[in-house]
Parts: structure tokens; C-alpha cells; sequence
């Protein structure tokens, strides 16, 4: 438990050396603030830095200055600071609290009280530092959880008929929305793309329970609305009852290229839009989102192909960074596909704010 103590007074400083050492404290002693701030350009010494104890009166950088100087550097949830003035009156207390110290104690010195106050900022550090620890272990286990998450997104498929990509930003560690796509046969694929209600954990669990099943569940199924019937029954077993309120929208498609045909069902999901020469074509809602009624039914719809053509999926975190507005949002991606194509991908910037959605987007080009 190491604690600097910054003092011009050589006495000042022995006595607080002393009484502090004799309560099993490491004591670093300066007699300046410029060499209490030399002290501190040393990774090593802060490091094993826990309080600094800190005289207002000095030539040259006040302790004061010395406070708003450190602070600079570490934040009131870093390192606890205790200034000890001379001064007892309330305005110059006040100075040394805004300048950014946590706590503070006056001369002359009395043991008892010095003490106590230490022990707080002591008991503070130490708290400080447990959270510090909690906290890298907790970000080791999201970096592998999103390892983890990133690990069963599909890898983007470049074959003479059929070009599938995707954009996926997350606006957090781990994020709800979720997309896949299988080779069923060398002719016909399976495309998902879903976005479970929120963020954080409990939407990446979801969408990684998920995941694990739909594998089986598209070699097994070709219709797109029994497979989001089956996704729904899988929602219905893991969470029972109306109080969870777990759901997630999705859109599912079936593409047959020996037939070129493509049938999708849309479980609540905004519209996928395909484009075929100067045609687009929504991909309308054909149900619920997935999870919210145990019942819950869906229709799959058909359409015929004419390549070259092109479908883009997305999440609604995409058409927002367009619109708040649904028909809106919806509008300028549509302008976007007319202009762009699938080279819409090159063009995305991803939204800042806090309040972000994960954002994705799909798009297959059919050739």
C-alpha cells in the first residue's frame, strides 16, 4: 500500500512519513509539486501508486494546481487524492474538492483523523483496483464471445451464378442481429438474416441459440415459412410464457438457381427488395416475428428470376442511418440500390450516437 506524500516542509514531511509507516504504509515522499509530477511520468511508480497525500501551500505548482494536473491524468475512479490545508475555511476546502480531490484534512495535523481519512482513500483504491480486475476479466469473456459470435457468421460466397455478401457493425460487443447462408445442394441455397428485439447479451445469446439449430433445420426444410414455424416453436420451448418477451424478426429465403426461382418468408423483418433490371420488388411481411406468439403461422411467397438480379436484406439499423422514418428509410435504400447496386457495401458509414442500432446488410446477386 504505497502513498506519496507532497510537502515543502521538511518537518511536515517526516512527521506524515512516520505516522504513516507505522501504520505498515510505503511512503514515497516530494517536497515540491514539480517533483511529486516527476514522480508521476513513471509507469513503474504508478503502478504501485495507491493515494497521494498532498499539501495546498507550495511555491511554484500549488497543490491545487498539483490536483487538477494529476486529474488530468486519472480520473476520481483512479486515483484517490487527500490535500491537507492549512486553511480550515470552507471556500478554500471547496477550491481543493472542485480542483478534483476526494478528500481532505487540515493542519495542524491530527493523527486520528489524517489516519481515518487515508484508510478511506485507501479502502477506495482498493475498490477501485478490484473493479479494474473484474472489469478486464469481463472484457476478456466479451472479446470471445464476439470471437465466438463472429465465428458462426457465414463467409461471403463468390461463385459464377451466385455472389453473396454481407456488412455487419454490431454497436456493441456483441450484438442481436444474425446472418447465415447454406449450400443445400449445388443449386439451391438457404439465406436468413434476423435481428432479435435489443442489444448487448441477451440478444447474442439468442441469436447464437439460434444459430446452432439452423443448419439442421434448412437442409431438412425447403419451404421458408415452415422453417421460421420451426424457429418459432424452438423460441416457444426455450422461453415459455408471455413474461420473457423475447423476439426477433427475420426474413428467410429459398433460392433454387436450376429453376431460378426464389421464395422467402418475412417474420416481421423490413422488406428485402429485390432488383431485376429496373424492377424492384419488396419482399413484403408474411408473419409475426419469431418468438412473440407460441401459434404463430407464416406464408412463403415465389417469385420467378430473371438474372442478373439482386436481393438486399438488412436490419433495421441500416435504414436508419437514413431515416428514423420506416417508408422513409426504406425509400433511400431503394434510391441507394438504383444508384449503386451492390455497391452499396463501399458506401456504408456507420452510425456513432449512442443510441446506434447493430446494423447489417445482405445482399445476393444472382447472375
Amino acid at each position: 500500500m504505497s502513498i506519496l506524500v507532497v510537502d515543502d516542509e521538511f518537518t511536515n514531511l517526516m512527521i506524515l512519513e512516520r505516522l504513516l509507516e507505522n501504520e505498515g504504509y510505503d511512503v514515497v515522499k516530494a517536497m515540491s509539486g514539480e517533483e511529486a509530477m516527476e514522480l508521476m511520468e513513471d509507469p513503474l511508480f504508478i503502478e504501485t501508486l495507491d493515494v497521494v497525500l498532498l499539501d495546498v501551500e507550495m511555491p511554484g505548482i500549488s497543490g491545487i494546481d498539483a490536483t487538477r494536473l494529476i486529474r488530468k491524468r486519472f480520473g476520481l475512479d483512479e486515483l484517490p487524492i487527500v490535500i491537507v490545508s492549512g486553511r480550515s475555511n470552507e471556500e478554500d476546502i471547496a477550491d481543493g474538492l472542485d480542483a478534483g480531490a476526494s478528500d481532505y484534512t487540515t493542519k495542524p495535523i491530527r493523527k486520528t483523523e489524517l489516519l481515518a481519512r487515508v484508510r478511506n482513500a485507501m479502502s477506495l483504491k482498493q475498490a477501485i483496483d478490484a473493479r479494474k480486475r473484474y472489469e478486464k476479466v469481463l472484457q476478456e469473456d466479451f472479446d470471445l464471445a464476439q470471437k465466438l459470435q463472429q465465428s458462426v457468421l457465414s463467409a461471403n460466397i463468390e461463385d459464377e451464378d451466385i455472389r453473396i455478401m454481407a456488412t455487419y457493425i454490431p454497436s456493441k460487443k456483441l450484438a442481436g442481429d444474425m446472418y447465415a447462408w447454406y449450400r443445400i445442394s449445388p443449386q439451391k441455397y438457404g439465406i436468413i438474416l434476423f435481428d432479435v428485439m435489443g442489444h448487448g447479451v441477451s440478444s447474442a445469446l439468442i441469436t447464437m441459440g439460434m444459430s446452432s439449430i439452423l443448419f439442421e433445420l434448412v437442409h431438412r426444410i425447403g419451404d421458408p415459412a415452415k422453417v421460421l414455424e420451426e424457429l418459432n416453436k424452438q423460441m416457444s420451448r426455450l422461453f415459455p410464457g408471455d413474461e420473457t418477451e423475447i423476439y426477433f424478426t427475420a426474413v428467410y429465403l429459398y433460392i433454387e438457381l436450376d429453376e431460378m426461382k426464389l421464395s422467402y418468408a418475412n417474420a416481421g423483418h423490413p422488406p428485402g427488395l429485390l432488383r431485376m433490371g429496373n424492377q424492384i420488388i419488396p419482399l413484403e411481411n408474411t408473419g409475426l416475428p419469431v418468438g412473440m406468439f407460441e401459434d404463430s403461422e407464416y406464408t412463403s411467397h415465389t417469385i420467378d428470376l430473371v438474372s442478373p438480379g439482386c436481393v438486399y436484406l438488412y436490419t433495421d439499423g441500416f435504414m436508419e442511418l437514413y431515416s428514423k422514418g420506416i417508408d422513409e428509410g426504406i425509400s433511400a435504400i431503394r434510391e441507394l440500390i438504383q444508384q449503386q447496386g451492390p455497391g452499396i457495401h463501399q458506401l456504408i458509414q456507420p452510425d456513432q450516437s449512442d443510441d446506434a442500432d447493430d446494423l447489417c446488410l445482405v445482399t445476393v446477386e444472382i447472375n
